[in-house]
């Protein structure tokens, strides 16, 4: 006869971690009924705990472990995702805001210094009006590599023409390759 494995479900496993739970709590209470009488002898200054105290303590520290495993109440039943938030929000209230920054500024016209003058100028002294080639060929491929290789051919030759070349040859070809790269 071939015996069917059974699925475990989330209850069963749930379960079977309540009774664990609960058999760690019997045997617990069940320690606890058992009392250590002690008299402490003043003469002979006997230690406050005996051996068989802090053994007791012990286990009962290591049950408390177990319980506290078993019934998954890690971090005080907080979520994983809500201990993320908390600490997403943290980080954003230790950043300055633009609310807080303009109301540190000075208000006023006879605050500005000698030093320090508003210039206002036209757009175009900023903005740069050249437009960029974004059409340049990739020279990772084969058909990119050929094309540059046409443009450097032809940039040489230019270069080899220049009356500087013939004065200076470095630095004709220093120009060239600073007009290249910008």
């Amino acid at each position: 006869m071939v015996k069917i494995k059974k699925k475990s479900s989330l209850r069963d496993k749930s379960q079977r971690k309540s009774q664990l739970a609960s058999k760690i709590s019997e045997l617990k209470g069940s320690q606890q009924h058992i009392g250590y009488e002690y008299h402490e002898n003043t003469l002979l200054k006997i230690a406050k705990t005996t051996k068989k105290q802090k053994q007791q303590d012990k286990s009962d520290q290591f049950i408390n472990k177990l319980v506290n495993k078993v019934t998954f109440n890690t971090s005080g039943g907080i979520s994983k995702s809500s201990l993320r938030r908390q600490k997403r929000k943290e980080k954003e209230q230790l950043k300055p805001k633009m609310d807080e920054l303009l109301s540190t500024l000075p208000v006023g016209e006879e605050t500005g210094s000698k030093s320090t003058k508003l210039v206002r100028s036209s757009i175009e002294e900023f903005v740069d009006t050249k437009k960029t080639n974004l059409n340049k060929p990739n020279p990772t491929k084969i058909t990119g590599h050929r094309k540059i290789m046409i443009e450097e051919h032809k940039n040489f030759g230019n270069v080899l023409k220049n009356p500087e070349f013939k004065k200076s040859p470095f630095d004709a070809l220093k120009n060239a390759i600073r007009q290249n790269m910008s």
